[in-house]
């Protein structure tokens, strides 16, 4: 009877514990040169801001190295909040980041080799998520090796109508215009010989 009930026991929360389970599999990001590869931006930072969102958080780094992709000295990150596993960036953190744009959008998975800078002397610990036994520093230098630093762009608007039309100036509307004028003249010429004949 006993044994029913501790098999009854662990049928009814052994999904609960399974939705906690935060493994990922360490085989898939493993630091290669195709894992590296297969990421669109690569950074070492210190988190400056984080902030909620509905769908999904995000993170603002000044950015002190970067190893692959295009970024502003200072880039905000998204993640997402929704899932049980979800990253925990608090202001102040040193940071290694492996990301892919959505939207545009730099996201970074959980289950990818970002993680924060943790100092401890046993190696095989985890680091913010996944068990490595190379420190963020070592992986640094890898990175450095493999892919250089690449200089930073100028900063990136934050606002959503960056994309929008840009108004002109008044000479370059005047030069419009002018452009125009000549343009509507032209045609009006063509035309006029086409049908005079």
């Amino acid at each position: 009877m006993r044994f029913i009930y501790i098999s009854l026991f662990v049928l009814l929360f052994q999904p609960l514990v399974s939705q906690n389970n935060c493994n990922c599999n360490q085989n898939e990001i493993a630091f290669t040169d195709g894992y590296v590869n297969a990421n669109q931006l690569i950074f070492r930072g210190k988190t400056l801001s984080v902030s909620k969102g509905t769908d999904y958080d995000k993170a603002t780094f000044l950015v002190s190295k970067l190893f692959k992709g295009v970024s502003p000295k200072q880039v905000t990150v998204y993640f997402d909040n929704k899932n049980a596993c979800a990253f925990k960036f608090n202001t102040g953190e040193d940071w290694l980041v492996y990301a892919n744009y959505q939207k545009a959008k730099p996201f970074v998975a959980y289950c990818s080799r970002s993680r924060k800078n943790v100092i401890n002397t046993n190696k095989n610990i985890d680091l913010m998520y996944i068990k490595s036994d190379i420190t963020v520093d070592d992986e640094t230098d890898k990175l450095t090796e493999l892919c250089g630093l690449k200089p930073f762009t100028e900063s990136i608007p934050s606002n959503e109508n960056a994309h929008s039309n840009i108004i002109p100036n008044g000479w370059q509307r005047v030069l419009l215009i002018i452009v125009s004028l000549i343009g509507f003249v032209i045609i009006y010429v063509v035309l006029n010989r086409i049908w005079k004949k």
